[in-house]
């Protein structure tokens, strides 16, 4: 049984966010489904679907905030259209979860993460035009990524090719994550808004 990453809920700039309601509301029904493991609700509370182990606390984190688990336990949601399993409740389970929790979630990948915004004369580092990440593996290996419109991290080649009032800076993770919980809870308002025009139109 895998442990979900229990990310710090605020300063994480690698756990996924999501501004979309609708995908909030799914990713919460399956955080609050599986079989749960502890009695009533509060924070000793843990769910699961035989195969991922979770706090309650992420449905509070998600519908709240807008933060998610890691990105393959949300592939996971995604394959099973968001309904968890629910494996049968007992002694069993029970034992190798809490083995399961005693343990951990899986050691954190040995990379080395730098985060960057782009400005111009018109922005600031706390309002960028973009937010970008360079990752490189002990291998060398080098990843260049840009934050898009749905909050997820995508290839990108504007390391290389910006436009020349542009400048791009380093910053802490701390400030990364400070900007894409603002983006996060911007859009989230933003789509609450579009919905509620449609709703009215009718």
């Amino acid at each position: 049984m895998r442990v979900a990453r229990l990310y710090a809920v605020r300063n994480a700039p690698e756990r996924p966010r999501v501004a979309d309601p609708e995908r909030r509301r799914r990713i919460a029904e399956y955080l609050a489904g599986g079989t749960t493991i502890g009695h009533g609700h509060g924070p000793a509370v843990l769910h699961t679907d035989g195969q991922w182990l979770w706090p309650e606390r992420f449905v509070g984190e998600i519908l709240d905030e807008g933060l998610a688990p890691e990105p393959d336990f949300l592939t996971r949601m995604h394959v099973y259209s968001y309904r968890p399993d629910s494996p049968r409740p007992g002694e069993q389970l029970n034992d190798e979860a809490m083995r399961s929790w005693r343990a951990g979630p899986p050691g954190d990948p040995r990379l080395l993460i730098t985060y960057f915004v782009r400005v111009s004369q018109e922005t600031t580092a706390e309002r960028p035009l973009s937010l970008l990440r360079r990752t490189v593996t002990p291998a060398g290996e080098v990843t260049e990524e840009a934050v898009w419109r749905d909050l997820d991290w995508h290839p990108t080649n504007a390391f290389g090719s910006q436009r020349i009032d542009d400048e791009l800076r380093e910053v802490s993770p701390a400030h990364a994550a400070d900007v894409l919980d603002r983006w996060c809870a911007t859009w989230h308002r933003e789509a609450l808004n579009r919905t509620a025009t449609r709703s009215t139109s009718w």
